[in-house]
């Protein structure tokens, strides 16, 4: 059994504390921004995308800012409106955590559809780069959910469980390393196990967008049931939570873009 220390500070400068989640948030960040400019470096060099690395940089700027307000409107709308409502100063402390993937993601395709539109920019290449950034950037995003102790498994009387001390004192499944492992790791290696296979001839396609949302959406649902979220009726003989229905439509999502590409190859050929 493992225990998780009872602060979530990193470390402290004078009378500033720096917070695991914000230090693994920054770094999640870090790879994704270094992942994606070296994968649009190298498309411009074999001729696949005309985009500049500063156009590039302008655009991940401002998606950054995009994610993160959706993000934080995904989990008040999704997860704790009541909540939220009743403590309205609470929804811009991001630090006590709180981040919904899926509001996140509504709001970063709707940026990149308008953007795309607007740079006549295929939007399905930028989503290939950007979904290859994500899962390697979830990695340690889930990892910054672990030390803040939020997002926690169910009670698991075992000797692998993590107890959280700042929600009780009994061990629970370490959800978030699940999701770190699976989100995160397992996406990204399919993605570049399929990019080493095609040679960058496949972007474009929203095959990357694909895998990635098919992993994240799987994954995500069988882990919702070790989770210790609030369930939700949908039939007498069916429960399943907010995130659980979130992924659904993401996987018919990926599904339809994957119809999409399949129609732009057809296309082009």
């Amino acid at each position: 059994m493992f225990s998780l220390n009872s602060s979530t500070i990193a470390f402290s400068i004078g009378n500033f504390n720096i917070y695991w989640y914000g230090v693994l948030f920054a770094l999640s960040l870090l790879i994704g921004w270094y992942i994606s400019n070296n994968i649009v470096k190298q498309l411009n060099n074999f001729g696949y995308s005309n985009l500049t690395l500063n156009e590039f940089d302008s655009f991940l700027f401002i998606g950054l800012i995009v994610v993160i307000i959706s993000s934080r409107l995904g989990h008040v709308l999704f997860y704790d409106f009541q909540f939220y409502k009743e403590n309205p100063i609470e929804i811009f402390m991001i630090r006590h955590g709180g981040l919904a993937f899926h509001g996140g993601l509504i709001g970063l395709m709707i940026y990149v559809y308008l953007y795309c539109k607007k740079k006549s920019i295929s939007w399905l290449l930028l989503l290939d780069v950007l979904s290859i950034a994500a899962s390697a950037g979830l990695i340690t995003g889930r990892l910054a959910n672990f030390f803040n102790q939020e997002l926690v498994g169910k009670i698991w009387a075992s000797e692998y469980g993590v107890v959280f001390p700042l929600v009780d004192t009994f061990p629970r499944y370490p959800t978030q390393l699940y999701e770190a492992l699976t989100e995160g790791l397992l996406a990204f290696f399919i993605q570049i196990m399929y990019l080493n296979i095609n040679k960058w001839k496949s972007f474009g396609t929203g095959r990357y967008a694909v895998i990635f949302g098919i992993v994240y959406s799987t994954s995500r649902f069988i882990i919702e049931f070790f989770k210790d979220v609030e369930e939700i009726f949908i039939t007498n003989n069916l429960l399943l939570t907010v995130g659980q229905i979130l992924c659904i439509l993401m996987f018919i999502l990926s599904l339809i873009l994957y119809s999409i590409g399949n129609r732009k190859i057809s296309e082009s050929i």
